[in-house]
């Protein structure tokens, strides 16, 4: 891509709302062991590499700053990543994205952790050497690859799993009711052969013939209605599933 393109995709990010499906939050790093302006020059890298991620969209500093100060407790201390994406989902975002910048041996590092609001989360960590130029920014672009992509692809993994329930019950319901129909179809015409044929059993009732043929020809149209609507019925719920089906493809 065109350093031109990029910089129009980033205006257009910036100007574009997010909304919870895209909406980024990069918590202000802790530091330990290291001056502040050290860390913010690598907090700084890590928001560029988030906002140059095709999927996401980064939230101003200054108003996830905001969103912070107005939720008082809302980022209190997780042990869990189960607490800390229910912080995310409290926060109406995707992926909240939290580092700590680290000073200790004499070297400058970041150690990554990015938590889905479905309840994932990855870890990284890397080091950026000050004496570097723009090293800072490479090496937060390719941790950043590696804890985004495992996201992306659980997300795509767990996302049919959850998807095509419909569609499945109602062809099993509808393929319950097509087979129930047949059966009473089938009955209804082997009722219809045995009393075309010299009455069947009603031709040894005597006087008693005409309610027993009376009887069983009634049983026999019963079990003509009763198939006609079981195989309606598994036609439609078949035709529903299909619909079903055509309408959750991504």
């Amino acid at each position: 891509m065109s350093p031109s393109a990029s910089l129009l995709l980033m205006l257009l990010r910036v100007s574009a709302p997010c909304d919870a499906q895209t909406r980024v939050v990069l918590v202000p790093f802790e530091r330990l062991a290291l001056p502040s302006e050290d860390a913010r020059e690598l907090e700084d890298a890590t928001r560029r590499a988030v906002a140059a991620l095709p999927d996401a969209c980064l939230e101003s500093r200054e108003d996830t700053v905001a969103r912070l100060r107005g939720s008082g407790a809302g980022l209190a201390a997780c042990d869990d990543a189960e607490c800390r994406s229910a912080q995310a989902t409290a926060l109406g975002v995707r992926r909240l994205v939290r580092g700590v910048a680290l000073g200790v041996g004499g070297k400058r590092s970041v150690a990554l952790t990015v938590t889905d609001a479905r309840g994932t989360e990855t870890r990284a960590q890397f080091e950026a050497p000050a004496t570097t130029p723009g090293e800072a920014d490479a090496r937060a672009t390719h941790a950043l690859q590696q804890v985004w992509s495992p996201l992306v692809t659980a997300r795509a993994v767990r996302e049919p799993q959850g998807s095509r329930v419909l569609p499945k019950v109602l062809w099993g319901v509808g393929g319950a009711a097509l087979i129930a129909g047949v059966g009473f179809g089938l009955a209804a015409r082997s009722t219809e052969s045995k009393v075309s044929k010299n009455g069947g059993e009603c031709a040894t009732a005597g006087q008693a013939f005409a309610d027993c043929f009376a009887s069983r020809l009634d049983a026999g149209r019963r079990q003509a209605r009763t198939s006609n609507v079981l195989l309606g019925a598994g036609a439609l719920l078949g035709i529903g599933g299909a619909v079903s089906f055509i309408w959750e493809l991504p």
